[in-house]
């Protein structure tokens, strides 16, 4: 079938798919003459295109970029549009046109946001269309990876590299899973290691310069080294704005939170032995206890335990309160981003 419908919210995935199909079907020599992209055309540009046919010998590929027919992105307004005669009109022009696409000619449909099966267009084009969903990978903070620790060694070995666990923990965790972020860094490892190909968790935080500075940032603040703290804030800042770093900061306390609260309660609910002043829990078995209890990995929860140790936990309840208040004057333009992180790192 020469009619494909790419749509979710997992960009990077989605234009690799784009790309794919292009070398895939494109003869690059009449490429000038059979590529042909539209960014977000409407309905009826769309059906008017898809009687075109290819140049010369091969295939003809038409890229509807950025499409929003067949998601949630149309407006109460477009709705009401497509109840009208003439909408109904357009969608059956539009149905009898992708009936009659050349065999040689393939439309494909890239779109930003998920598919959204109850509209009308989209009733339109799944009995015309290969459907190919995208969907972004929900993220949660020092949980196991799933799907993503699969994709993560995938990667590696397009790459021609393996990775360890360790690594890909590293690199879901600091990237929030931002797949195109970790794909780089991949990347960067791989071709750094040859002739070798294993990529280690000190090979990754040696070549991920801004992962290091936020991880260091995030340590200097709950060793209470603001100086350190401060510089590693000035380094990140120079190379973006700070609403990535707020959102770091909101997801590590989160998981701080969560460790400290098991643990705290956990040490409390220890049985006290004979000669013993006050309850302890050796710390890899309260790391582990701590791991299962918030589906995470040992090694993590270990290592926050570590960086927590001396804080105390409604000092982290009032930093998370603080941080939210911070985020919220940025957001509304009562504070710019960096006086906002200044002033939460200083204070």
């Amino acid at each position: 079938m020469p009619v494909f419908v790419l749509a979710g919210e997992e960009d990077f995935l989605l234009a690799r798919r784009v790309a794919e199909l292009k070398d895939e079907l494109v003869d690059p020599n009449w490429a000038a003459f059979n590529y042909v992209r539209l960014a977000n055309p409407d309905l009826q540009t769309v059906t008017d295109n898809l009687a075109s046919l290819p140049f010369g010998s091969g295939n003809k590929m038409i890229l509807i970029d950025r499409c929003e027919l067949f998601t949630k992105k149309k407006s109460a307004k477009d709705e009401s549009d497509s109840d009208s005669k003439s909408s109904k009109h357009q969608l059956d022009d539009f149905n009898n046109a992708l009936q009659t696409v050349s065999p040689n000619t393939y439309v494909v449909f890239a779109c930003p946001h998920n598919f959204d099966k109850n509209l009308k267009t989209s009733k339109t084009i799944s009995a015309q269309a290969t459907i190919e969903e995208f969907v972004r990978h929900k993220y949660y903070p020092g949980s196991r990876k799933g799907n993503i620790e699969s994709w993560c060694r995938q990667e590696a070995k397009l790459n021609g590299a393996t990775i360890d666990d360790e690594a890909i923990y590293y690199l879901v965790d600091s990237t929030e899973a931002e797949l195109r972020a970790i794909a780089m860094e991949i990347s960067k490892a791989a071709t750094y290691l040859l002739p070798e190909k294993h990529i280690t968790l000190d090979i990754v935080r040696k070549l991920s310069a801004y992962h290091s500075h936020v991880f260091t940032l995030a340590d200097a603040w709950a060793a209470g080294n603001r100086k350190e703290a401060l510089a590693s804030l000035d380094e990140l800042l120079s190379r973006q704005n700070g609403i990535p770093i707020i959102a770091f900061l909101h997801t590590t306390i989160s998981r701080w939170l969560s460790t400290k609260a098991i643990a705290d309660k956990l040490i409390t609910e220890a049985p006290i032995g004979t000669g013993v002043t006050r309850r302890e829990i050796p710390l890899p078995e309260l790391a582990r206890k701590v791991a299962y209890e918030i589906n995470s990995r040992d090694w993590l929860v270990e290592t926050d335990l570590k960086r927590i140790k001396g804080l105390n936990l409604d000092w982290l309840v009032e930093k998370r309160v603080r941080l939210c208040e911070l985020e919220n004057l940025v957001k509304t333009g009562q504070m710019s981003d960096k006086h906002a992180l200044v002033s939460f790192i200083s204070g």
